[in-house]
């Protein structure tokens, strides 16, 4: 920000054009670009979900990403049937409950699901990734769902709400993986 404010006070001075255009040209700027001023915290949240997603798939691998999607699933049903009295006593009680949920089936599934991705030839990588990315974005957009908007506000640009935490964003992001389990597990036959 400093090379810029010292190239406008070049070419500008110090007079009140310059004042203008400190005040109105970055907002002008934004509008004809379309792009918000927390796109550096979009991005940097985006590139780091991608990796993390990616570190993810290939750290727990593809099998434990199905039971993991399954796992998230179970515990977001258990969680909507749940009495209201039991998730008042906190704002955090749903998302706490959730993780215990989702680390318990997780941690006792061993053999609860007889689900495979096949590892034949060179649709490994591809479906790993897509697998991990959908994954992912479940659990985000769960989580972010089920935290108070308070909260998230507090670290979540309204951009990554939108996109993880929107109503539409969740139904998407709940339906998508299952969908691309019609694709990715297939059997060898």
């Amino acid at each position: 920000m400093g090379g810029t404010l010292t190239a406008c006070r070049f070419f500008f001075g110090e007079g009140k054009f310059s004042s203008w255009f400190m005040m109105a040209g970055i907002p002008f700027l934004e509008s004809i670009t379309g792009l918000s001023k927390d796109v550096s915290a979009d991005l940097s949240f985006f590139f780091l979900f991608a990796a993390l997603s990616l570190a993810l798939g290939f750290f727990l691998g593809r099998f434990k990403l199905i039971n993991i999607l399954i796992n998230a699933y179970i515990a977001l049903a258990f969680i909507s049937v749940l009495p209201e009295t039991v998730l008042a006593i906190s704002d955090y009680a749903k998302s706490g409950i959730f993780v215990l949920l989702l680390v318990f089936l997780t941690a006792i599934d061993k053999r609860l699901f007889d689900l495979h991705i096949s590892s034949a030839g060179s649709d490994l990588f591809w479906r790993l990734i897509v697998m991990s990315l959908l994954v992912s974005g479940m659990l985000t957009s769960m989580l972010l769902s089920l935290l108070p908007k308070t909260t998230t506000s507090g670290f979540v640009t309204e951009h990554v709400a939108l996109v993880f935490a929107s109503p539409l964003a969740s139904i998407v992001w709940f339906a998508v993986p299952i969908f691309a389990l019609l694709f990715i597990n297939n059997r060898l036959k």
